[in-house]
């Protein structure tokens, strides 16, 4: 099931970061490296359902979430129309449509908000998430050279998008 989080989902959106940067190098943020509270997540998820182009999508299953799409949407005039997408599946959940299902579902609501581009970055060498993106229909726009350190070795991004007509 795939559904917008409430402020009750604070201490469940936080967990859920917090597996999916124990499980994977390819984040902003390594394990243990954020250092949010329940707290802040709270006002986040508040200052994001004020936004009329941003969201948080939480999937379940069992009552457990197990993958999230949060998105920003741009703040000034020029660019209400574009969203940036953080995303991420809990490894156990890898294969099984998770993934598939919050984009449509960000396809869907994208659609009745008047967002019609959504951008995201993604390291080059996550070439499974790279391919994921291209299924769902975002093209490689450029290439972010060494915006990132990683185990203190730099990482290069692709920017990616699609544009909904």
């Amino acid at each position: 099931m795939i559904r917008t989080a409430e402020v009750f989902d604070a201490a469940d959106y936080q967990n859920l970061i917090e597996k999916l940067e124990a499980e994977s190098d390819y984040l902003l943020f390594g394990k243990g490296e954020r250092k949010s509270t329940v707290e802040q997540v709270e006002g986040l998820i508040q200052k994001v359902k004020k936004e009329e182009n941003s969201s948080i999508f939480l999937s379940e299953l069992n009552g457990k979430v197990n993958g999230h799409v949060t998105v920003f949407g741009g703040g000034a005039p020029r660019v209400l129309h574009t969203a940036s997408v953080i995303t991420g599946v809990l490894k156990d959940f890898h294969g099984q449509g998770v993934a598939r299902e919050l984009f449509f579902h960000l396809f869907e609501w994208a659609e009745e908000k008047g967002v019609t581009r959504i951008e995201l970055t993604v390291m080059v060498h996550n070439e499974r998430a790279v391919h994921f993106y291209e299924r769902m229909g975002f093209e490689k726009e450029g290439v972010k050279r060494q915006s990132l350190i990683v185990s203190g070795k730099p990482v290069d991004e692709y920017v990616m998008a699609k544009i909904l007509v």
